[in-house]
């Protein structure tokens, strides 16, 4: 998992961001956030973040104080800002941001900068080649949505996929009929409730397979909810054209994957 800090002086936007995303999807955990500048070097240094998501205003120590106070850090920064300012935009390229955001956040923008940062950082550590690639964009097919209930079901699978459950059990547990939620998934994301759900675990395995390169592809489809091995092998041959043993070998074992995770976020 790549390790995200927020720093936000504005308490309401830090709550926001710190819920705004699936990051376990993304393969990323908020290990922290602060309210301002200093707050937020201290916990760079002892926190040890992949990616930082900064406000530049902030009391105290602003956001490009704190680059410059953990600049023996190595993380990637994404700012955020509340108006479209030109001149702390190029500042920020000049203190190496990866991206620069505009508030309101938009929520798909902000999913796909993290992707674009996560991969970029994948690049870096060699677990990605940017050359002759494989692009694997399981979602690229799934709407973004924010009505309330197609949230609670999406938020209800990154909490559950790993389990093995029916779709009887989920709508039980939501208070929803199954036919309903059936129509919300399809009506607003564009795909059927079961093509997502396996899309979902078909993405949590790959990353768990990327993070553990020696992991063993039953045990990845265990852990991301298929009950069936051979069930698992028909699905990952569907959705990325190889079988899980051309993975192992000729996307782990060399590393040559340009893993692209785009267009579906869950609020």
């Amino acid at each position: 998992m790549y390790k995200l800090l927020i720093v936000e002086d504005e308490h309401l936007i830090r709550r926001y961001l710190t819920d705004a995303l699936d990051y376990q999807e993304l393969n990323i955990t908020v290990v922290g956030d602060a309210e301002n500048g200093q707050e937020g070097t201290a916990m760079i240094q002892d926190l040890q973040p992949d990616i930082v998501l900064t406000d530049i205003s902030m009391p105290i120590m602003d956001a490009f104080q704190m680059f410059e106070a953990t600049k023996a850090q190595d993380y990637q920064k994404v700012i955020l800002s509340g108006y479209n300012d030109f001149t702390n935009a190029k500042k920020a390229i000049r203190s190496g941001a990866r991206d620069f955001l505009v508030k309101p956040i938009d929520l798909e923008e902000l999913r796909n900068c993290m992707v674009d940062v996560t991969t970029q950082i994948q690049l870096q550590r060699g677990q990605l080649a940017d050359t002759d690639g494989i692009a694997i964009d399981l979602l690229k097919d799934v709407r973004y949505s924010r009505d309330h209930v197609v949230t609670q079901v999406l938020t209800w699978i990154s909490e559950h996929y790993a389990c093995k459950f029916t779709i009887a059990e989920m709508a039980s547990d939501l208070g929803y009929s199954e036919s309903y939620i059936y129509k919300k998934i399809k009506d607003h994301l564009g795909v059927t409730l079961n093509d997502y759900l396996n899309r979902y675990r078909i993405r949590m395995a790959i990353n768990q397979l990327i993070e553990d390169p020696s992991m063993l592809i039953y045990e990845a489809a265990d852990a991301s909810g298929f009950s069936d091995y051979k069930y698992f092998n028909q699905v990952f041959k569907k959705y990325l054209g190889m079988t899980t043993t051309d993975f192992k070998a000729k996307v782990l074992q060399w590393w040559r994957i340009f893993y692209v995770l785009d267009r579906i976020v869950p609020f």
